[in-house]
C-alpha cells in the first residue's frame, strides 16, 4: 500500500516552505526510510525549458533544495539532473535556478545522458525502453513534477515527469510512435514509470 502525505503550504519563501516539505517527508516515514548513508540520489525536477521559477512552468528550485538538503542529512549523495528535450540542459538549469541550487548546497548537477536498453516485464504495452544511465545507476530515484496540465494527456501529476529519463531527441521520437493516441502514451508513460530498475 502507497503511503501519501499533503501539507498546504501558500508561499515559496524558503524557511516555510522547505518546514512543510520536511512535514509532508516525514508524514511518509521520513527521508532515512528512503535514503541510506552512502546512496547515489538521483533528484529529478521537472526542467521543461529555460523559463525563471516565476513563470512555474518548471519545479521550483525551493522543492529541489529543501529535498537535497534532507538527502544531505541522511547522508546520500544527491545529483539533479533531468534531460530537456528541446535546449541546452546547462542553460535550463541556470535560467530556472537549479545551478544555483547545486551550487549553494555543492551537489552535482547532471544531464541525463547515456541511454540504456532495459527490458520491461511481462504484460507491460512495450518490450524494451531507453533510459539515462543515471536514472538506473542511481540507488534512489526522487520525482519531483512540476503539477500542470498536459495537451495530450489533461493531467500526469507526478508520472510524466519520468518521461524525463528517456534522453533529449529520444523523446521526441516517442512522441511522435506513441503520442497520437492517448492511451498509447499513457501505456509508455506508466512503462517508464514502472520499470524495475528505477525506484521512486
Amino acid at each position: 500500500m502507497t503511503t501519501v502525505s499533503l501539507v498546504s503550504c501558500d508561499t515559496y519563501e524558503s524557511g516555510t516552505f522547505e518546514a512543510a516539505v520536511r512535514k509532508a517527508v516525514d508524514l511518509t516515514g521520513g527521508i532515512s526510510r528512503f535514503v541510506k548513508p552512502g546512496d547515489r540520489v538521483l533528484i529529478k525536477p521537472n526542467l521543461l525549458s529555460a523559463k525563471t521559477p516565476e513563470k512555474r512552468v518548471t519545479t521550483d528550485p525551493a522543492m529541489v533544495r529543501a529535498v537535497a538538503r534532507m538527502v544531505l542529512e541522511a547522508g546520500g549523495k544527491p545529483v539533479i539532473g533531468d534531460s530537456p528535450a528541446l535546449e541546452p540542459f546547462r542553460r535550463v538549469a541556470k535560467k530556472c535556478g537549479m545551478a544555483d541550487v547545486a551550487e549553494e548546497l555543492g551537489v552535482e548537477l547532471a544531464a541525463l545522458t547515456s541511454p540504456r536498453p532495459v527490458s520491461l516485464p511481462q504484460g507491460t504495452a512495450f518490450r524494451q525502453l531507453e533510459i539515462a544511465s543515471l536514472a538506473l545507476d542511481a540507488d534512489v530515484v526522487i520525482n519531483l513534477p512540476k503539477l500542470k496540465t498536459h495537451c495530450q494527456m489533461l493531467l500526469t501529476l507526478g508520472v510524466k515527469n519520468l518521461f524525463g529519463a528517456v534522453v533529449a531527441q529520444r523523446k521526441a521520437e516517442w512522441h511522435h510512435m506513441a503520442g497520437v493516441d492517448r492511451d498509447t502514451f499513457a501505456s509508455l508513460l506508466l512503462d517508464i514509470y514502472l520499470t524495475e530498475d528505477i525506484e521512486c
